[in-house]
């Protein structure tokens, strides 16, 4: 296969090189001083609970079960907390999936430097590292990169059959009870190990479409005999199946949990998730930002070796980086970072497309080359839409002079790189153009843009308010998952109430200090008398002020009825608010009491 070959993988130096640029890069989540985003929370306070109960099957949310994804996101953060102290930090809890994301461009750099070269393969996993979908979710405490990374080594294993190892072509039998090459039992242990990742056999299906799609579309039933295998459907049934039963056994109502959560993504009544057909059309530019414009020269350069050349890596990349956004485009439930698990295919055409790309600018005249040109077509544009819009910037007041000076040095670098004749400068510039700006923002967000910051400077100032051993609460009925960003912050000084009902617990003393919003003041007044004591000066995504995170102090009415909370049992489905209850002291249908 010339030098489509294991000799050509990405090598000790290149492999070195990746390793430093992903360390660096995806390592400033760490240090750059970033909140919990809203939906990041979720995986940092559900292994910080696991940590401390030591439950490794159901994760938590204020002690009560929260099922939405299997757990090894967690049984990972846990493992890196133990080694370096705990998982209340969150600089701690940003590591796994830092490492996660490492993992996944190192396989992508590696099958793309087996199909087409070590430039090639290095190129495509810088890229990959620098795509917005997977640059966001690599720098948050987030469990889709973990999936992500399994379903590339699920990948990598196949395309290790396929192309480099070669089984599927020369192996002996075809008896589905027969022996096969270690290598497709290696394939089977991975599509399971999605199932440990993420909502039952969402990972198995992202990975498994390309596959099927290949050997279809190559039509070897040889080669599709090759995996009719029994023994591994059987492996990878029992390493699927293990969590989701486990779970069951322990809490049999979790079934209803994921019915609402896969049928409802397929028949639509799951609504909260539901967009029509195209919504992947819209959302993939953004995903694959800023090499979006790259991707139709991609796949006009590897249409005809796609098309017409069978085996050939470009058709497998075809079927990876299409199909699974055409088969996850049927079901009514979408979501933008299910493209996540196929943006490797993409970077792979990209990296192939720059290499055209920069020998067609090398045959253009001098006088188009010349990076001056850039003070007049990127330069020029850039400080007019500054000058215009340096008023909504938020900053510092030197922060738009700044731009204003650091705007056309940088558009003249990246010129001068990106048409100089050597393609080593000409993508090392471009790349290091990208990884500059991606990294100014995150440190400019994390300082002044993200919507959570003034969020988190309330809730870092409530433990020098609420004197300590004072009972500190938290309503967790807010319905947008920033309970779990209050609990983290606030760690083991709060409990939880699964809603404000539960101020009648029998356990609570007479003063309690409260964390829920300004709006729910007068419905706190119906159990006490209740005093504001600080608030958040702006809430993530608030309407009104109303919105906004305030502490409370509530003392409890004499005559408030008091209730055990004893058996009170709240199940998967009212964890995460896909049905109402249990409210303490109602008794309806609504509340369920075991």
């Amino acid at each position: 296969m010339d030098d489509r070959t294991p000799t050509n993988s990405l090598g000790r130096n290149f492999t070195l090189l990746l390793v430093a640029y992903c360390l660096f890069f995806f390592g400033l989540s760490l240090v750059g001083g970033r909140p919990l985003t809203m939906h990041e929370a979720v995986l940092p306070e559900t292994s910080r609970e696991m940590a401390l109960d030591h439950d490794w099957i159901i994760p938590k949310n204020g002690g009560r079960p929260w099922m939405e994804n299997p757990p090894l996101p967690q049984w990972i953060t846990v493992g890196i907390g133990t080694l370096l102290g705990g998982c209340d930090r969150v600089w701690v809890t940003r590591i796994g999936p830092a490492l996660a994301a490492l993992m996944a461009v190192w396989l992508t750099a590696n099958m793309a430097a087996g199909w087409f070269g070590r430039n090639i393969g290095l190129l495509s996993g810088l890229i990959l590292a620098t795509t917005y979908e997977f640059t966001q979710y690599a720098w948050l405490a987030e469990d889709e990169i973990f999936l992500c990374a399994i379903c590339t080594l699920a990948v990598h294993a196949f395309v290790r059959i396929e192309f480099f190892r070669g089984d599927s072509a020369r192996a002996g039998s075809r008896n589905p009870f027969a022996g096969r090459p270690l290598s497709l039992l290696w394939l089977c242990v991975a599509l399971g190990m999605t199932n440990f990742a993420k909502g039952i056999l969402f990972g198995a299906v992202m990975a498994g479409v390309p596959m099927v799609a290949f050997l279809l579309w190559n039509l070897d039933f040889r080669r599709i005999t090759f995996y009719t295998w029994f023994w591994g459907l059987l492996v990878f049934v029992a390493i699927m199946a293990a969590w989701p039963l486990a779970a069951m056994w322990r809490l049999p109502e979790v079934v209803d949990l994921w019915h609402y959560d896969h049928v409802g993504r397929l028949d639509g009544s799951y609504v909260d998730i539901t967009e029509p057909w195209w919504y992947y059309l819209k959302v993939l530019p953004t995903n694959l930002a800023p090499w979006i414009a790259l991707v139709p020269l991609g796949l006009a350069l590897s249409w005809k070796s796609a098309s017409t050349e069978r085996y050939s890596p470009e058709r497998f990349l075809w079927c990876w980086a299409i199909l699974p956004i055409v088969v996850f485009s049927i079901p009514s439930g979408k979501h933008h970072h299910y493209l996540l698990h196929c943006t490797a295919p993409w970077a792979v055409l990209v990296a192939k497309s720059l290499g055209w790309l920069h020998a067609r600018i090398q045959a253009w005249p001098a006088r188009m080359r010349n990076p001056y040109n850039s003070l007049l077509t990127l330069a020029l544009p850039g400080e007019v839409a500054l000058i215009a819009l340096g008023s909504k910037i938020v900053g510092p007041s030197w922060l738009v002079p700044a731009l204003l000076v650091g705007w056309p040095l940088l558009a003249f670098g990246f010129s001068w790189c990106t048409s100089h004749s050597r393609p080593a400068v000409a993508a090392g510039g471009l790349l290091a153009t990208v990884t500059f700006g991606f990294g100014c923002g995150h440190l400019y967000a994390a300082k002044y843009a993200d919507q959570c910051i003034q969020d988190t400077v309330f809730l870092q100032s409530i433990p020098q308010a609420v004197p300590a051993g004072e009972p500190l609460l938290v309503n967790a009925d807010l319905k947008c998952l920033d309970e779990f960003r209050i609990q983290f912050y606030l760690g083991n000084r709060s409990k939880v109430l699964h809603n404000l009902t539960f101020l009648g617990d029998d356990t609570l003393p007479t003063t309690v200090y409260l964390v829920s919003r300004a709006e729910h003041l007068d419905q706190l007044s119906e159990y006490g008398e209740v005093e504001q004591l600080s608030q958040s000066a702006r809430s993530r995504r608030e309407k009104s002020t109303g919105s906004r995170l305030t502490l409370f102090r509530l003392r409890l009415r004499d005559d408030l009825p008091r209730y055990s909370t004893v058996g009170v049992h709240v199940t998967p489905m009212q964890s995460q608010s896909r049905e109402p209850g249990p409210f303490l002291g109602r008794t309806s249908v609504e509340t369920l009491v075991r």
